[in-house]
């Protein structure tokens, strides 16, 4: 056969000879997944087949056909995943099942988290760890693929497999000596051997069996996964190229933030603060491990996240640590100027995060309002939220024009900020009152007039405040005068 034959069509023919007619949708899925296999196989240490056909048949048709041959289970696992077979062509032709593809291998899950982003597999999650006996994940079925021997795996089921489980050995021509083996063990008594399904890879003849275990003992494993499942919600992320991951990163630049409708939220206390007073706006937990969620309180249907330390770290650019919370970043309703305020409104074009967020947490404290101008940086930029925590969802924060849009609506109650104007300690608001600060920088140009601008009297070589400085000085001015 010519080395340019079409992916599609020998992928197609090679299903067929076995008995399995793919849809286009999953001949498409295959066909992306064989291209990403072959590109990356050597690099990433994926496989050591290099025969084309015998890549299709016994990585490809192997693990659908399994799929084929078992009861579908709520929650199953591969086991020792390798390069995602069997997991990845089972997701694929059982879309309505849940995968946990357990591997530990740093190089084979990149590739497995660049095959789930590149499918679109939603029903497959990754354990990015050794599995051992001590495995608190909840699931309900097991498969391994030529992983290890059969007495390995009954050992390990065992512990980890609630009773009901089912498990699913895929295994070359010659098993009986690994049946032999495992049936001297007094794990072997939990479990009833169901039956030998014998197959062919009809592309290649190759004869394979698949083993299948019913656990029927009983030990702390259902008490066991019952309590984690109804704890927590957890995923595990396990390299850079996973798709959530990869938006989080761009959250840090203050990119997608309106578009995910999500930010994060940095540092220990901030954290229990948000926990405390806005459990409401908790899209989820980021962190390396469990542990480190011991000590903070939230709703046991918050999503957790668990990142490898090496990519956390990445994500961590404040050095605050473990956890980091994925908060709510809602749509600002839009400020409209026969809008009535009962309380001094700031009106910020500032275009710098951290003083986005000190101007609102300012706010918050001397109750005030804040309308965002056009300008303005994000409020929900991970930078702008270091500084504000909680206030960011305790203000309130409309969304406003640019400061050029707002000076020729010419408001009367509408006052600037500026280095010239009225002495601000003389000055003598009423309510309504509209406080418009400047540009960092630039300031205000010459959008207002003298009349309408209040000013900080200065002393020595100082030419001018920081914006978020003067905001709250301003208001730690004016707030009085309307208690008196």
């Amino acid at each position: 056969m010519s080395k340019n034959f079409k992916s599609d069509e020998v992928i197609h023919s090679e299903f067929l000879k076995s008995g399995i007619k793919l849809t286009q949708k999953e001949l498409r899925q295959f066909v992306l997944l064989d291209t990403l296999l072959r590109n990356n196989k050597d690099e990433l240490d994926l496989t050591r087949i290099d025969d084309r056909l015998n890549i299709i048949n016994k990585h490809y048709v192997d693990s659908a056909l399994a799929a084929e041959l078992i009861e579908a289970g709520e929650i199953i696992m591969d086991l020792g995943s390798g390069a995602g077979f069997p997991g990845l062509p089972m997701a694929i032709r059982r879309p309505d099942w849940q995968f946990i593809l357990a591997e530990p291998r740093y190089k084979r899950l990149k590739f497995i988290e660049e095959a789930v982003n590149l499918l679109g597999l939603p029903n497959v999650s990754l354990y990015p760890h050794k599995v051992t006996i001590h495995f608190d994940r909840p699931l309900t079925s097991i498969i391994s693929r030529d992983f290890q021997s059969v007495a390995k795996t009954i050992i390990l089921a065992e512990n980890i497999l609630p009773t009901g489980g089912k498990l699913f050995l895929m295994k070359g021509g010659k098993v009986e000596s690994e049946l032999k083996e495992a049936k001297r063990l007094k794990e072997w008594k939990s479990f009833t051997f169901l039956k030998d399904s014998l197959y062919k890879l009809g592309g290649i003849g190759l004869s394979r069996h698949l083993l299948s275990f019913e656990k029927t003992g009983t030990n702390d494993t259902d008490h066991k996964n019952l309590k984690f499942y109804s704890s927590s919600n957890i995923t595990e992320i396990a390299s850079t190229v996973n798709s959530r991951y990869k938006g989080w990163i761009k959250l840090l630049e203050g990119r997608q933030i309106k578009k995910s409708g999500e930010t994060l939220i940095f540092g220990p206390k901030i954290i229990k603060d948000m926990l405390v007073k806005c459990p409401h706006v908790i899209r989820g937990i980021i962190a390396r491990k469990e542990e480190e969620l011991k000590h903070l309180k939230f709703s046991k249907n918050t999503p957790i996240f668990l990142l490898r330390p090496e990519i956390f770290s990445r994500l961590d650019v404040f050095g605050t640590g473990p956890p980091v919370l994925l908060g709510e970043a809602s749509e600002l309703p839009n400020w409209e100027p026969s809008l009535e305020l009962n309380a001094i409104t700031l009106f910020v074009p500032f275009q710098d995060p951290q003083n986005v967020g000190s101007v609102i947490r300012t706010a918050a404290a001397m109750g005030a309002f804040v309308v965002l101008l056009a300008e303005a940086a994000n409020p929900y930029h991970p930078k702008a939220m270091r500084v504000a925590g909680p206030s960011v969802y305790q203000t309130q924060l409309y969304q406003g024009p640019s400061l050029a849009e707002l000076a020729t609506l010419k408001l009367p109650y509408i006052h600037a900020l500026s280095a010239r104007g009225t002495d601000i300690y003389s000055f003598n608001p009423s309510m309504p009152l509209g406080l418009v600060m400047g540009l960092e920088g630039p300031g205000l140009d010459n959008l207002f007039p003298d009349e309408k601008r209040l000013s900080i009297p200065m002393k020595g070589e100082v030419e001018s405040l920081n914006a978020a400085v003067a905001a709250a000085m301003a208001l730690a001015i004016l707030t009085p005068k309307f208690r008196t």
